[in-house]
């Protein structure tokens, strides 16, 4: 199979790529769920084929054409397919603009059935200028005729093999015409969300200007909160955009260390323009989300991570040799020790070896000896190091359960103390009663809490002020 329309910004160039992190995310064997909630053309969805899938875009016309495709109107779309074809080929220019001008009209689209609509997209999609979807402030189609000697206008084969894959009953294929949010709402533990979104450009030209709505930077911030969001509920999320200064940072900068996106840069070939000679490479970057829990289950192993350590920057820009390195049969389980490093603070985000790190592989020998030790401190350095939002509240767990173990042993043997003294000396000047009354174990509790926001407001300047990458040369 193969998508049905073209589509800018296409992924047929990095397809194996994609596959190679679906793949990694997923255990053999696994019932995931596969959700695109930015289909557009659909490319890997079609190469990868799920039988479990949600596949969505706020293009109604498009996701149309995928319904009737997925229904027994496919046949009827083909004959119409046809239609169209023939008609073109008599007039190209004539046919296309009249085509075109079908949505110009006050009763559209009601004029018209969801067939004739689905037919009407995947015609100008065939014949307009590099296949570009593009609509302006109306909502209406305004890309120009593009120049082709012998468009193919319906590939019935592809048609056919496409409705018998969405269609057939093993497959459990649901098809959304919504926001990307109610979408990433929907992913479970173990899901695989790949996201393909309007790309973002250092000189702020590109796709972004062919949204009706547009794409703004700021929307790519939201759409990675609700990403970090999904990951934290056990989803994996792969994203796919170009590699500029703002997008890389945006990923690459998680100052909390609760979400890793291993960040992955390689060349393409943009191909927005109809010229093939103009045509110019760029740089795209795909980004892929996992949880960032401590201790690491799938890196506990510290010899490995300090070979990774003491390898080079070459070893660490190239999965593959890693791999081979510390003897893991799957990249994921390379990006899992590469998230470690990360989280170690050994190496900078541009996996550039620091001093500090240098400094830590000298003391090889007590790290492999105090592993979980280490791991254990680090977990508690994380806390105190990197979420200062929850410092406070991290004190104030640690010295209110201490706290609250003291009130439970005090009262006890103040209970037993109480009835020692009133037994043995039984004379009426003591300063206290027969009976512990009621509200003393009130009191008692009060100045247990009140004790316990004294120690935490004079104990929190000097624990934020904690250096973890110190704290962890520390022998003390």
């Amino acid at each position: 199979m193969k998508p049905f329309v073209k589509w800018a910004g296409g992924k047929r160039q990095i397809l194996n790529r994609i596959h190679e992190f679906i793949n990694d995310s997923v255990e053999p064997n696994s019932s995931y769920t596969y959700i695109e909630p930015f289909l557009g053309g659909g490319a890997v969805f079609f190469s990868k084929a799920p039988k479990k899938a949600i596949i969505n875009d706020l293009n109604e016309d498009l996701i149309n054409a995928y319904k009737v495709i997925k229904s027994n109107e496919y046949k009827k779309l083909i004959e119409l397919l046809d239609e169209h074809a023939s008609a073109y080929k008599d007039d190209p220019d004539g046919y296309y603009y009249e085509v075109r001008a079908w949505d110009r009209v006050d009763e559209w689209p009601n004029n018209h059935t969801n067939v004739e609509r689905a037919s009407r997209m995947i015609f100008l999609n065939r014949t307009c200028y590099n296949g570009l979807y593009r609509v302006n402030s109306k909502g209406q189609f305004n890309t120009p005729i593009g120049r082709y000697k012998n468009p193919t206008i319906c590939d019935r084969e592809n048609i056919k093999e496409i409705h018998d894959y969405l269609s057939k009953n093993e497959s459990e294929i649901e098809i959304m015409n919504t926001s990307y949010e109610e979408v990433i709402k929907v992913a479970k533990d173990g899901d695989v969300i790949y996201i393909d979104p309007p790309y973002d450009y250092e000189d702020d030209d590109g796709f972004t200007k062919y949204q009706m709505s547009g794409f703004s930077f700021e929307d790519f911030v939201k759409l990675k909160s609700e990403c970090d969001k999904a990951i934290n509920n056990g989803a994996f999320v792969i994203i796919s955009n170009n590699a500029t200064q703002k997008v890389l940072h945006l990923f690459e900068q998680d100052p909390k260390y609760k979400i890793f996106y291993d960040v992955n840069e390689f060349p393409t070939l943009r191909t927005i323009n109809c010229n093939g000679a103009e045509r110019r490479t760029g740089k795209e970057a795909i980004f892929w989300g996992m949880n960032n829990n401590v201790p690491f289950p799938q890196a506990n192993n510290m010899k490995k991570i300090i070979k990774l350590l003491m390898a080079g920057e070459g070893v660490l820009s190239d999965k593959e040799m890693a791999m081979k390195l510390i003897e893991v049969s799957t990249i994921r389980q390379v990006a899992y020790y590469f998230s470690a490093l990360q989280f170690f603070k050994y190496l900078t985000h541009d996996k550039k070896f620091t001093e500090l790190a240098l400094k830590i592989t000298a003391n090889e020998k007590a790290i492999k000896e105090n592993i979980y030790k280490q791991l254990k401190e680090i977990a508690t350095l994380r806390v105190i190091g990197y979420q200062k939002k929850e410092v406070i509240m991290y004190i104030f767990r640690e010295i209110f359960m201490m706290s609250i173990f003291g009130f439970i042993v005090g009262v006890i043997f103040g209970v037993f103390l109480h009835r020692y003294i009133i037994d043995a000396i039984a004379s009426p000047g003591l300063i206290f009663g027969l009976y512990i009354q009621p509200l003393s174990y009130l009191y008692t509790g009060l100045l247990t809490v009140l004790f316990s926001l004294i120690v935490v407001i004079i104990c929190s300047p000097k624990i934020l002020s904690i250096n973890m990458a110190e704290a962890l040369k520390s022998k003390e």
